[in-house]
């Protein structure tokens, strides 16, 4: 009789909690991320790198020439990050870091995204220009059918 009682009263509380855990369409949302343009003159990029918590990588809209990146898409997180094959292909301004990959935020938690590039003036010094989520320049992108996180 115990474990009906139980039964009857953990089987619904569970099932609100996971009906809690799917977002709604509104929350949904795909956004184009850049990063910021602060390469102060003669400054080049040599790297990039940033971590989005609760949310996805759905698209690499334009991958830099010559330049090696990877992604990994887990969970509820995913990163991205790249170097050039060559020196000569280091970026001289934050073009190619424009608009180049569309992340889909569809979790109720707290979504956030650090990262960092790094820069140098000469090939034998770098420095590392860490960004936080307020750094970083996110729009939002227009509704696209074929933009869809993986199924978990």
């Amino acid at each position: 009789m115990q474990i009906c009682v139980a039964t009857l009263v953990l089987v619904p509380v569970f099932a609100a909690s996971c009906a809690g855990l799917h977002s709604t369409r509104a929350e949904s949302q795909n956004f184009v991320l850049s990063f910021p343009n602060r390469l102060k003159p003669g400054e080049q990029v040599v790297a990039f790198h940033f971590d989005v918590r609760n949310s996805g990588i759905v698209a690499v809209n334009k991958v830099p020439y010559d330049w090696l990146v990877n992604i990994l898409s887990e969970a509820a997180d995913a990163n991205i990050s790249g170097f050039p094959n060559h020196g000569a292909s280091a970026f001289q301004d934050m073009a190619p870091l424009q608009g180049f990959v569309t992340i889909h935020k569809d979790m109720p938690y707290h979504f956030d995204i650090t990262g960092y590039i790094v820069v140098t003036k000469n090939f034998t010094q770098e420095w590392t220009n860490y960004l936080t989520k307020s750094d970083f320049i996110l729009e939002k992108a227009a509704p696209d059918e074929h933009l869809q996180p993986t199924p978990r």
